[in-house]
C-alpha cells in the first residue's frame, strides 16, 4: 500500500495534454430541486384560482370544482407562453436590470406572506356557509371559463413569472435556453394542476380541521412564514 501511495503521478500522454475538462450539466439537479419546492410554496399559497376551487369544492364536492382546475391550468400556460417569448432577453439582462426584478418578485412573495400571517380565517372559508343554492346553476363550461378568467386576468401572476423563472435558468447549460424553460415551464403546469386539485380534493377535510381558531392561526402563520421565507431566499439568488 505504501509503495503504491509513493508512486509519481501518472501524467497525460502527449505533449502538454490536460485532462479535459467535463462539459456543464444540462441543468442543475439541486437548482431543480430548489424550483420544485419554490413552485410548491407558490402553487399552494392563498390565490384567486385556489379561493374559487376550494367554494366549489365546499359548494358542489371536489368533482365539481374539476372544470376550475382545468380553466385555471389552462390561463397559467398561456401566461407561461407569454413569459416565453421574451425569455432570451430576460436571461441576458443587465445585472442591475435582474436585480431590480429579483427584488420585485421577493417583495411580492413577502407582501403575500404577510397579508396571509395576519389573516384570520383560513382560504374558502366564508363561503362554506353559502349553501348549494348555485350548484346546479353553474355548467361545467361556465366553471371552466370562470377558472380561466381568474387566473388569467391576475396581473400579479404574469408580472412575476419573469422575475421568477430567470433565477433557474443557466445561459452556459448544455440544454438552450428554451429547453430550460420548456422543462420548468411544463414541470410548473403539471405541479399548479396537480396542486389546486388536491386543495379541492381535501378542501372538505381541512374546512373542518380549521374550525379552531388556533388551528386557523397556525395554518396561516405556517403559509405566510414559507412566503416570507421564500422571498428572502429569493434576494439572496444570484
Amino acid at each position: 500500500m505504501r509503495f503504491l501511495a509513493a508512486r509519481a503521478p501518472i501524467r497525460p500522454r502527449g505533449f502538454g495534454a490536460r485532462v479535459p475538462v467535463p462539459a456543464l450539466p444540462v441543468m442543475s439537479f439541486r437548482l431543480y430541486l430548489s424550483f420544485l419546492a419554490a413552485s410548491a410554496v407558490l402553487v399552494y399559497a392563498p390565490g384567486p384560482v385556489n379561493l374559487l376551487t376550494m367554494n366549489q369544492a365546499l359548494r358542489a364536492g371536489w368533482r365539481r370544482a374539476l372544470p376550475c382546475v382545468w380553466g385555471g391550468t389552462l390561463a397559467v400556460l398561456l401566461q407561461l407562453a407569454l413569459t416565453a417569448l421574451c425569455l432570451n432577453s430576460l436571461v441576458h439582462l443587465d445585472e442591475r436590470a435582474l436585480t431590480v426584478l429579483r427584488w420585485a418578485g421577493a417583495a411580492y412573495l413577502v407582501w403575500l406572506g404577510c397579508k396571509q400571517w395576519l389573516s384570520r380565517t383560513p382560504a374558502g372559508a366564508p363561503a362554506a356557509s353559502a349553501g348549494p343554492a348555485t350548484e346546479e346553476t353553474d355548467t361545467h363550461r361556465a366553471l371552466f371559463w370562470r377558472g380561466l378568467a381568474t387566473s388569467g386576468l391576475n396581473p400579479k401572476t404574469l408580472l412575476f413569472f419573469p422575475s421568477f423563472f430567470p433565477q433557474f435558468i443557466s445561459p452556459s447549460g448544455d440544454w438552450s435556453l428554451n429547453q430550460q424553460y420548456l422543462l420548468l415551464a411544463t414541470t410548473f403546469a403539471v405541479l399548479f394542476a396537480g396542486g389546486v386539485a388536491s386543495m379541492a380534493l381535501f378542501s372538505h377535510r381541512l374546512s373542518r380541521a380549521l374550525q379552531r381558531p388556533a388551528r386557523m392561526r397556525a395554518m396561516n402563520r405556517v403559509t405566510g412564514g414559507l412566503l416570507v421565507g421564500m422571498g428572502a431566499i429569493m434576494v439572496g439568488w444570484n
